[in-house]
């Protein structure tokens, strides 16, 4: 420990390990969410693995990759390992970079190729996947820009992966039983994580970052102008050209 560290009376450093212990358990929920969606989509035989496109491996490599490293960083946080911090945080504007074009081939080729989830129709699934990508981009471009200031980062980062795990939802709630209520169901899950981190500010700092205020508008924005995007034209003409 530096001269510095030394200094930081042990109160302090007790909040500090407690609120970097949180965000490393919540991105492990996040993981297990995830990894429990997809997983528990291909046990119950709603996928054939064997007979999934090549693409759509890479873009679930990729996209696990990012997931894994995201634990990996608030692991980091957690050890005050920030140098290596730092420096995997380049390697995970790579794999945000790789993600969107990755994603939108993935999408694309889904409706193509007829193999859009059941529980969404293709409009839908297209809308969902061009908002969930526009709200990944948007709250990551701001938690790259306040990367120095720390309470905003690691509150806009956790907001980032809250807002691309829709699709993991949709795999773990009974969506064909939920209906027309289906998307809100999901956003309601999405919006647990986000509730979960303003009740910790509140416990621990007395009051709400503003940095879940924009992280959940982002979120809800995304879920709730899927149904009105999937019912624009362009949407719909650019399902009927992909499906003809």
């Amino acid at each position: 420990m530096d001269a510095a560290a030394s200094t930081v009376p042990d109160s302090v450093r007790n909040i500090a390990v407690r609120n970097n212990g949180f965000y490393l358990g919540m991105s492990v929920a996040i993981a297990a969410t995830v990894i429990g969606g997809f997983g528990s989509f291909a046990l119950r035989g709603m996928v054939d693995v064997s007979r999934v496109p090549y693409w759509v491996h890479v873009h679930a490599v990729v996209f696990m990759g990012w997931t894994l490293l995201f634990v990996m960083q608030n692991a980091l946080a957690h050890r005050g390992s920030m140098a290596l911090h730092r420096r995997m945080g380049w390697v995970a504007v790579g794999f945000a970079t790789a993600m969107v074009p990755l994603g939108v081939l993935a999408a694309v080729m889904a409706v193509v190729l007829d193999r859009v989830p059941p529980f969404f129709t293709p409009p839908i699934f297209l809308a969902l996947s061009a908002l969930e990508l526009i709200a990944f981009a948007v709250l990551l471009t701001g938690a790259i820009l306040l990367r120095r200031r720390i309470e905003w980062h690691r509150r806009l980062m956790l907001c980032t992966m809250v807002a691309i795990i829709g699709p993991a939802f949709g795999r773990l709630l009974p969506m064909p039983l939920l209906g027309q209520w289906g998307g809100l169901a999901v956003m309601g899950a999405q919006m647990l994580f986000v509730a979960a981190g303003a009740a910790h500010d509140l416990v621990s700092r007395g009051r709400v970052h503003p940095a879940y205020g924009v992280g959940a508008a982002v979120i809800l924005a995304e879920g709730l102008a899927v149904p009105m995007l999937a019912a624009t034209p362009p949407i719909l003409r650019l399902t009927a050209a992909l499906t003809a």
